[in-house]
């Protein structure tokens, strides 16, 4: 079997099969075509990344992994996607938003009492019991909840992590700050050492050839 290249270990290029309208078939293994490789950068990049040994390659992976997860991090949840993650009901005559669509079915001048009246009399006569419908709703409420504090305890780990981060960048740029003057400083002692001895030099030949 090749030697898988660098773009297969890390799932980002898939084997395509000699012909097409071929039957895959389990022991038959894959002829590797699926990038353009008359492209020099492309063929670069290919030969760059057969070089890389199994430690290279496993930092690179854990960099993708690094960049993956901040990704779903930051992947915005719908109220849906909540709901089905929870699995809530998904049948709104089974569901506290049932009681919405009556209610919005009554008239809007009836007093509060008697509105209720008439959505407990709906409900009963449509057969939806009450406490069923509580019980959905007590089921989103923590649903949409947990998924609430998930995100502010994520969000939470996140920013200490990336204020740690920041806190040893900044020291590490200060280290290399240091350097530099220690450098420029270096720099000036040992010109002003070699321009004093040129100079030394240049005073002895102009006198001998006076």
């Amino acid at each position: 079997m090749a030697k898988k290249n660098i773009f297969e270990k890390l799932g980002l290029v898939e084997a395509e099969y000699a012909e097409e309208g071929m039957e895959k078939e389990v022991a038959e293994e894959p002829v590797e075509a699926v990038v353009p490789m008359e492209d020099p950068v492309i063929q670069n990049l290919a030969k760059d990344a057969e070089d890389l040994n199994d430690e290279e390659v496993k930092e690179i992976e854990g960099k993708l992994d690094v960049l993956i997860g901040a990704y779903e991090k930051n992947k915005l949840l719908t109220i849906e996607d909540i709901y089905r993650n929870a699995r809530v009901e998904s049948d709104v005559k089974k569901s506290i938003f049932m009681a919405d669509v009556f209610l919005k079915a009554l008239p809007e001048n009836l007093p509060l009492d008697v509105k209720k009246e008439s959505l407990l009399n709906i409900m009963n006569v449509s057969n939806i019991p009450v406490d069923s419908l509580l019980s959905d709703a007590y089921q989103r409420i923590d649903a949409l909840n947990t998924v609430l504090e998930n995100t502010v305890q994520t969000t939470q780990s996140v920013i200490e992590s990336n204020e740690s981060s920041i806190r040893e960048l900044e020291r590490r740029i200060q280290e290399l700050r240091n350097v530099n003057d220690e450098r420029r400083k270096f720099e000036e002692d040992q010109n002003t050492l070699i321009e004093y001895e040129v100079q030394k030099i240049i005073g002895i030949v102009d006198y001998i050839k006076q």
